[in-house]
């Protein structure tokens, strides 16, 4: 029985502490995140549409996730999120299909997207560098309140509901383990004296 607690505290103490590095590292990715850029962890991003330009395939409020993709692999009909250059919402960021792939001449021959919304009757103004994409849209989640996702894209909320409360069970679970483990060096040297006494 004895043997079998210490295990589970053991990989309760493991998860832990997974548990509170993926917190802390998703804190401080959108602590980093530059004025005006979209977080992102491990090459995804979440975001919400705030317009209804690309229903109903992604309806108004939706939430996207957004993979960071090569934008040499990216083709017509896929859909990307991008920082629009558009003069009306420059450096915004913009979620469109992208119509149209041509090239930069010169010797980068990166592509250069014409993208439009679904519900759009004409192509974007402004063409989409490689440079401008955040990502490809990978998942809709569906439509969830502005505020809700608002609350958690503020970095203060992300330490305090996420991180805070993980380096306390963390810290709990370390002082756990540690006491498991005198214990089992204290049982251990008095198996050993009781042996010798015999």
């Amino acid at each position: 029985m004895k043997k079998a607690k210490k295990i589970f505290s053991r990989v309760m103490s493991a998860i832990s502490v997974v548990i509170f590095l993926f917190g802390l590292f998703v804190f401080v990715s959108v602590l980093n995140a530059s004025a005006g850029k979209v977080p992102s962890v491990l090459g995804f991003s979440v975001l919400q549409v705030s317009t209804g330009s690309m229903e109903p395939e992604l309806m108004t409020g939706s939430i996207v996730v957004v993979k960071k993709t090569d934008a040499q692999k990216l083709k017509v009909g896929d859909i990307i999120s991008f920082y629009s250059t558009d003069v009306n919402i420059l450096g915004k960021v913009n979620t469109h299909r992208i119509e149209k792939i041509e090239y930069e001449s010169g010797t980068s021959h990166l592509p250069v997207f014409t993208t439009k919304g679904d519900a759009n009757d004409d192509v974007d103004r402004a063409k989409v560098h490689s440079m401008n994409v955040v990502g490809k849209v990978v998942y809709d989640l569906g439509t969830v309140s502005g505020s809700v996702i608002s609350v958690f894209q503020n970095p203060n909320v992300v330490f305090f509901v996420i991180v805070l409360p993980l380096i306390f069970i963390t810290f709990g679970e370390a002082i756990n383990l540690a006491t498991l483990i005198a214990k089992s060096k204290y049982d251990k040297e008095e198996d050993e004296n009781a042996d010798a006494e015999e």
